[in-house]
């Protein structure tokens, strides 16, 4: 079982944009174990380490995952689970990201993303969010100002999820200390989520 334990600090590893909002990695890794899991908004509900390009050295040590339906796809930015940041309920993580973007250039249109609005976005799934990260155009400045704020607030997006849904927490730390690697399946190079990592681990002291 000595693969189950926490581990410290891994090598840097590059995180790749796909089609779901992760900004970059912006903690170091927090695990040294070579156990693998990957996970997306559609992933396919096998067995820890049966997904594609999965890997863990003992599959034991990912039990209480194995009994949990769609275990994967909570893992995801997509998954819906309500919750407050800044003032405001989102439906998901997408939906917090997108807010905060959007909010750089029109509050107002920003404030469609939460369900306080009762629009139609802030009801839709986290791929209609995903599709509206256009509804306004940043400039350089906005630019800048995002780049500086985007990991923060998808940090804080991520742990308000995973601390505010307690079935969303128990599967993240069933997780144990395996990599967190996010994959569209679309034949897109996969991005190791780093800061999920971190969440995880704050998340069980």
């Amino acid at each position: 079982m000595g693969g189950c334990r926490s581990a410290g600090t891994a090598r840097a590893a590059s995180l790749i944009a796909d089609c779901v909002s992760y900004p970059g990695r912006s903690v170091p890794a927090v695990t040294t174990i070579e156990d693998r899991l990957y996970f997306f908004s559609g992933s396919a509900d096998r067995l820890p380490g049966k997904g594609a390009h999965e890997r863990v050295a003992d599959a034991a040590c990912y039990a209480e995952l194995a009994g949990v339906r769609h275990w994967r796809r909570m893992l995801s930015n997509f998954w819906p689970a309500q919750f407050t940041l800044g003032g405001r309920t989102y439906r998901t993580v997408e939906h917090a990201f997108q807010a905060a973007k959007v909010a750089l250039v029109d509050a107002g249109l920003a404030g469609q993303f939460a369900l306080e609005s009762g629009a139609e976005l802030a009801h839709g799934d986290g791929a209609t969010a995903r599709r509206h990260r256009k509804l306004v155009l940043l400039d350089d400045e906005h630019l800048r100002r995002w780049d500086q704020l985007k990991n923060t607030v998808m940090r804080d997006a991520m742990h308000a999820k995973f601390s505010g849904h307690e079935p969303l927490r128990a599967v993240l730390l069933a997780t144990r200390s395996a990599q967190l690697w996010h994959g569209t399946g679309r034949g897109q190079p996969p991005a190791r989520i780093h800061d999920l990592e971190a969440i995880r681990d704050a998340l069980r002291r």
